[in-house]
């Protein structure tokens, strides 16, 4: 337990001393989406276990609105002083905000203690239509310009890789119909009930409706057990192309900026008690139970590809628009 303490300490040039003060009382956690959802699940399973590593309360508070802006706002007027952290999808939501619809922060605003929970990304198509494989549905695409139809949640990875993929192949965004959604869910059922030819969408839910679709690609760098379908660029060698991989949504555990350059000590015992949490068995079976990740990325890995994410994302972000 301490040793985990001490290492992230001396990683920040700083004391277990220093760190003894914080916190002294409860910490507000905000999810700036609605309640109910995966940010928000994971919120409440980390406002249940982390406290017993910091020993305050923590209460988790929903501000939904403007795709995250209204929450995420508000996070950022309060204190720096770590009693109001944020759980957020920093990929693709704090991205979106700031590249297409005109968030006043930046991604420098935040410091970003751990990727807890990615997700990757499916291409599939409805179990009825004659497309076997990636390259199939791309010849009936350019043969059909603007026929077929795909479902895509608004401004998510999923939407983002679509236009990608057809700039890849040489086409427009108009090449194909694109059927936006406000979540995941009604993206799936769209799918699942036939009422577009494909999706591109987080793998997290598919399972649900594996009996009404064909996997024909998975947007990582290697297989899964879970989908019988080749990684997106194996399946596009054949055609002489590649395109580039986004992370899923990328659910993070967030603290402002200045907690982080202010009170390193205290940001550096956050991410300790953070990492003894996700080690904690009782909290991994929790997880495993509610089909969440429990990967310790810790604060430099994370930011990495939070901010990678991010590079990839402006290249692109003019085809959301």
């Amino acid at each position: 337990m301490f040793k985990i303490l001490a290492i992230c300490l001396a990683l920040f040039g700083v004391t277990q001393a220093q760190a003894q003060d914080w916190p002294k009382k409860p910490i507000t956690l905000v999810v700036p989406f609605d309640v109910g959802g995966s940010v928000d699940r994971l919120a409440r399973g980390l406002a249940t276990y982390l406290p017993k590593e910091l020993g305050q309360p923590i209460t988790v508070v929903d501000r939904p609105g403007a795709g995250g802006q209204i929450g995420t706002n508000w996070f950022l007027a309060q204190p720096d002083d770590g009693y109001t952290l944020m759980v957020t999808p920093a990929t693709p939501y704090l991205a979106v905000d700031i590249l297409v619809t005109g968030a006043t922060y930046k991604m420098s605003d935040f410091a970003f203690i751990n990727a807890q929970w990615t997700d990757y990304t499916l291409l599939a198509v409805h179990k009825d239509r004659p497309y076997k494989t990636v390259g199939e549905l791309m010849d009936a695409i350019r043969a059909n310009p603007g026929k077929l139809s795909v479902s895509v949640t608004y401004g998510s990875v999923g939407h983002v890789t679509v236009l990608v993929m057809l700039q890849a192949m040489g086409l427009s965004a108009d090449a194909v119909r694109i059927v936006t959604f406000d979540g995941g869910g009604p993206t799936r059922q769209a799918l699942a009930g036939g009422q577009v030819d494909f999706s591109i969408e987080q793998a997290e839910g598919a399972e649900t409706i594996k009996d009404f679709i064909r996997p024909l690609a998975v947007f990582l760098d290697h297989r899964v057990a879970m989908f019988d379908a080749p990684p997106i660029n194996e399946a596009l060698k054949p055609y002489n192309m590649t395109m580039p991989i986004l992370n899923g949504s990328v659910r993070t555990l967030v603290a402002p900026l200045g907690f982080k350059t202010k009170h390193p000590a205290e940001y550096a015992k956050l991410a300790a008690a953070y990492h003894r949490t996700l080690e904690s068995p009782d909290f991994k079976d929790w997880l495993k139970r509610n089909r969440m990740g429990d990967d310790w990325t810790g604060p430099e890995k994370a930011t990495e590809m939070v901010n990678t994410n991010f590079e990839v994302m402006r290249q692109y972000h003019q085809l959301l628009k």
